[in-house]
């Protein structure tokens, strides 16, 4: 929405004043603030400016205390911080994925436009004008600040799947303190996620929004067999000029040859890399896909991306492991400090890695499988049935329960063909071997999921660039690397020690002397720290979710073209 709109928007808003929230000429501001502040609607609804103020009962707590004396005024004026919290609604709010509409601008830009007007013409402002700026001002104020540090949207009712830290910050404090030192950044850094992985995604929007203005529609690729260094193609003047857009090809393009050329094979790598794709030069499939994906599409998904991150918790423990499932990555930090990285394989599309946060336990040397139920009745069942000896060649056992103990049972005697799921007899269990599914060890953070992560004998699965193989557990690169970082506080666990005690085939439990929380993550669009922009597939169909409950479409829309090459970089 224009400004010029924006101040219609709210001039036309203003003529319903007498039905909401109204006062009378003559009162004080603060008289007119305090009555403004009674004026409720049967179903507990208060208005200002004909405007529906989502705070009304902490907007009444924080008048009272200060008896009724307006925050955002300088006597009869609007205040420069006021104005300065209307420039961020318009200007800056959309690089945070917040839409302006939600924070009354077109009123509060209408409200200000008729007190200058009035100013400049020298006519005596209403109290009651100036009451109802100062409310909007605060209500915007607190819903703004409340977004920005807990987000917009609640994680777990979109997806039962997604456990977020409800971040609760005081905002009445946090007003109280702005009013005191007026410094607009110093609230936003103070209410708003504080690691730069958030600021740093910030920043990297308004070029984002010129990319998706500049071209519409975007060029595609179309579907066809894989490209390869050196082959002549039509398709390679669309991809020069995608990944010129894009900042991955450096150069202006003028050639108009369709060779497959070298200066464009760095660029596909380059676009690869920081797309998570197997950086080989060859446009496949997966690589043309994401060449399609447009800049408008992008933009959507960092501001998703950014939402994520006010859901993410304030303090991340003195040590502590990150997984992000999208990238399917683990990184563990000591003090914040990365020390380590591994290559990590979740769950696939039908089962997919949760996201929550949770303090792991123990290690597991030579872990038992209990194969869930699901899996037994889906998966092995029809094996069983096939082979009566696939059991016992798996490394596999029947356990009954036989009154409060738990049995060994002899496969040979059940009938598979007559088992069902709803009458399987007792549970799976894979003994401890270099043929368990869970590997060697096994880390456990107990959590309402049954989700851990592990090792796995399935060595070659981690040289696949889309690891989504799982039925929901992480399933680790390095596990010996992982098991000494948790247990690095216990003098007796060394590499040799550890090597030597799996080699014994026996089962063995190591609680940890220090906790090491784990975060499961879902992030699909990031910049690192020298500011290249990261983009993963929504393996999960996440960020759409998310993209439809925050109504962003609206706002990549307000992007508006240059009219000129917005001049990528990487």
């Amino acid at each position: 929405m224009g400004p010029l709109l924006l101040i219609v928007g709210g001039l036309l808003g203003l003529l319903f004043w007498s039905r909401e929230g109204a006062c009378t000429e003559g009162e004080t501001i603060e008289s007119a603030l305090q009555l403004s502040l009674t004026q409720f609607d049967a179903d507990g609804t208060l208005y200002a400016a004909c405007q529906k103020l989502h705070a009304a009962q902490e907007l009444a707590a924080f008048y009272r205390n200060r008896g009724y004396a307006p925050a955002w005024l300088e006597g009869s004026r609007s205040s420069p911080w006021a104005k300065e919290l209307v420039r961020f609604l318009q200007e800056e709010a959309p690089n945070h994925g917040l839409n302006p509409e939600d924070y009354h601008l077109a009123c509060l830009s209408a409200l200000l436009s008729t007190l200058d007007t009035a100013q400049q013409a020298q006519r005596p402002v209403s109290p009651c004008l100036l009451a109802h700026l100062d409310l909007v001002l605060s209500d915007a104020f607190l819903i703004l600040f409340s977004h920005l540090s807990s987000g917009r949207v609640n994680p777990s009712a979109l997806d039962p799947q997604w456990i977020a830290h409800a971040h609760q910050a005081d905002l009445l404090a946090g007003l109280e303190e702005f009013l005191s030192h007026r410094d607009l950044l110093r609230t936003l850094r103070h209410f708003a996620p504080p690691d730069e992985d958030y600021w740093r995604l910030v920043a990297a929007v308004p070029a984002q929004r010129k990319i998706a203005a500049f071209e519409d529609p975007w060029p595609t690729v179309p579907e066809a067999p894989s490209l390869r260094p050196g082959q002549k193609d039509p398709r390679v003047s669309t991809i020069r000029r995608q990944l010129y857009l894009l900042g991955d090809y450096r150069t202006q393009p003028t050639k108009s040859s369709d060779i497959y050329d070298a200066e464009l094979v760095k660029a596909v790598r380059r676009f690869q890399e920081r797309h998570g794709l197997g950086a080989d030069g060859v446009v496949g499939k997966k690589t043309a896909e994401a060449l399609n994906v447009s800049p408008r599409d992008r933009l959507l998904q960092m501001l998703a991306n950014l939402e994520r991150r006010r859901w993410l918790p304030r303090s991340w423990g003195d040590r502590y492991l990150v997984v992000n499932t999208a990238d399917y990555s683990l990184t563990a930090y000591e003090h914040g400090t990365s020390v380590l990285k591994m290559r990590v394989i979740v769950g696939g599309s039908a089962n997919s890695t949760p996201v929550f946060s949770e303090v792991m336990r123990y290690v597991e040397l030579n872990p038992y499988w209990n194969v869930p139920k699901s899996i037994a009745a889906d998966e092995l069942l029809p094996k069983i049935r096939k082979d009566p000896s696939f059991l016992e060649r798996h490394h596999y056992e029947l356990l009954a329960a036989s009154g409060d103990r738990i049995a060994r049972a002899d496969p040979a005697r059940i009938d598979w063909q007559g088992v069902r799921p709803e009458n399987f007899p007792g549970r799976i269990r894979q003994l401890p071997g270099p043929w368990n599914a869970l590997g060697r060890v096994k880390f456990v953070l107990p959590n309402r999921f049954s989700v851990y992560l592990h090792d796995t004998p399935e060595r070659h699965l981690f040289q696949r660039p889309h690891r989504a193989l799982s039925h929901g557990c992480i399933r680790l690169e390095k596990p010996l690397d992982l098991a000494l970082f948790v247990l690095q506080d216990d003098p007796r666990w060394t590499r040799e020690s550890l090597e030597k005690r799996i080699a014994s085939g026996k089962h063995h439990m190591i609680p940890l002397l220090k906790p090491c929380t784990v975060h499961l993550l879902y992030i699909t669009a990031w910049v690192s720290e020298d500011g290249t922009v990261h983009f993963r597939q929504d393996i999960y169909d996440r960020d759409k979710l998310l993209v439809r409950a925050l109504k962003l479409e609206r706002l990549a829309l307000q992007a508006t073209s240059t009219g000129r090459d917005p001049h990528p970089g990487g």
